[in-house]
This record gives C-alpha cells, structure tokens and sequence, in this order.
C-alpha cells in the first residue's frame, strides 16, 4: 500500500487524522508540519519545527550554510528527510560512503 504524503493527507482535510502510529502514539500531518503536539504542550519547545523543508530546499540550506558536502535521501513511506553534510570539502566516493554509514536504507 503506498502512502500519501503529508501535502496531500492535509489536501484531503486530514490535518488532525493520524498519519502513521509511532511509538509515543499517533502522529498527525499537523504534527509532522508544526512539531509533535504532545511533547510541546509539555513544554518540550524545542521539539517545535520552525521551518519546512523539501529535500531540495534542506540540501540548499546546508550548502547555503557552509557545508561543502552534502547528501539527503527523503523516505515518503516514513515521512521523513534524512541528511548529512561535512564542511570540509569531500570527493564523490566520500560523500556515498557518509551517506551510505548514515542515511538509512
């Protein structure tokens, strides 16, 4: 079954339905967009997401950042960006072994 993403679950007015069940209970689209609701009316407000990112947009921010290398993979079953990024200059070969140790498969 493949999943919708996020854009389109709040398309469909699904913006409080839960998207996915994670182990601290069910996440919302709301959640995914804003921060999880639960841990920041606990006070948690660094949990609170300030900014949304494309994958295409989180790499350019990096890059626009300073960081000389950078590599991301979006998993759209999982509604996640995954990222890694080295302010040091790196070859091709480099940045696939960093990505292939830290981004999950």
């Amino acid at each position: 079954m493949k999943r919708a993403t996020v854009a389109q679950l709040v398309a469909e007015d699904k913006l409080t339905d839960a998207a996915y069940q994670s182990p601290a209970g069910p996440i919302t689209p709301l959640d995914i967009l804003y921060g999880y609701r639960p841990a920041l009316a606990r006070g948690n407000h660094f949990m609170a997401h300030k900014c949304g990112f494309t994958l295409k947009v989180l790499l350019r921010t990096l890059q626009s950042e300073g960081f000389q290398a950078v590599a991301g993979k979006r998993r759209i079953n999982a509604f996640d960006l995954w990222a890694v990024a080295s302010k040091s200059a790196l070859g091709d070969e480099e940045v696939r072994q960093l990505a292939a140790t830290y981004l999950p498969g």
